[in-house]
């Protein structure tokens, strides 16, 4: 059996010191801010969102350069026989082609390219899960890449955003356009499926937007059984913790959920005040 490695990105919300010590390579994507392009993972989360909670400006983001991958690549290759290289939808980033491009200079028998659908912990999940699979010794390449295809079918995805305005401007919106300009008082209910943001519904009210969107993330999948479960925000405690809060009303083990920031490329693309569930089922 060969020895499979796998390569990621900084958008799976997984920690970078994480990723190192279970011998996952990682490319992040970048940030302009300040002036600047920098390396998202080397940007503080917290400094971040307060910046982008005070400024009027709306950071650019990029994504990762083929030489970025090309670098990962020939190293990762130095330990492993075949690499499969799973990323941030496509249909949301250019970060897919650049590994693409990449594993063709590089060496596309032994680089496997396969498309994600996925996003923050979505994509974390998938990483966690593969490397417990690879490490059995029981899969072959294939029977990887076909679990990879086919996880989005067990994962729940849904947010929402205190404006739709830095969807819009960064493009990533899809079909959640149809709710431009009706936002007054209405807080839009969003979700991730098949890689694509797309409008849910529109609903009236703070209180209610939280019900509706943990009602929606805790609908199972699969067999039924909860695996995985993370409360994710761009710098909102308040709108967080009232998720976090829901979802131990339902009956989620506050010890199960797991409760943080976003990474901030995502994050960035939502805006302030914005949050969501992501949960994974057997």
């Amino acid at each position: 059996m060969p020895k499979i490695g796998i390569v990621t990105d900084n958008t799976c919300d997984i920690d970078p010191k994480q990723l190192e010590e279970m011998g996952i390579g990682y490319v992040s994507l970048y940030v302009k801010w300040k002036g600047k392009f920098e390396r998202a993972v080397d940007i503080d989360t917290d400094d971040f969102y307060e910046f982008l909670i005070t400024s009027d400006y709306i950071p650019a983001t990029s994504q990762p350069t083929p030489q970025d991958f090309e670098e990962v690549y020939k190293q990762m290759l130095k330990d492993y026989d075949e690499l499969i290289s799973v990323h941030l939808s496509g249909k949301l980033s250019g970060t897919y082609n650049s590994a693409r491009i990449a594993a063709k200079e590089v060496d596309e028998k032994r680089i496997h390219i396969v498309e994600s659908y996925e996003a923050t912990w979505g994509l974390g999940y998938l990483v966690l899960e593969l490397k417990k699979l690879i490490d059995s010794g029981d899969y072959n390449v294939e029977e990887l890449k076909s679990f990879v295809e086919h996880f989005q079918e067990k994962v729940n995805v849904y947010f929402t955003v205190g404006s739709l305005n830095y969807l819009a401007k960064g493009g990533r919106i899809g079909k959640a356009t149809a709710f431009v300009g009706s936002m007054l008082n209405i807080k839009p209910l969003l979700k991730l499926e098949n890689g694509e943001i797309l409008p849910v519904k529109r609903i009236r009210g703070y209180n209610k937007i939280i019900k509706e969107l943990t009602s929606l993330a805790m609908e199972e999948k699969g067999k039924g059984e909860l695996k995985n479960i993370t409360v994710e925000h761009t710098g909102s405690l308040k709108l967080g913790g009232d998720l976090l809060d829901e979802l131990v009303k339902l009956g989620v083990p506050r010890e199960k959920i797991i409760f943080e920031p976003m990474d901030i490329i995502i994050g960035m693309h939502l805006g302030p005040d914005s949050g969501g569930i992501v949960t994974t089922w057997e």
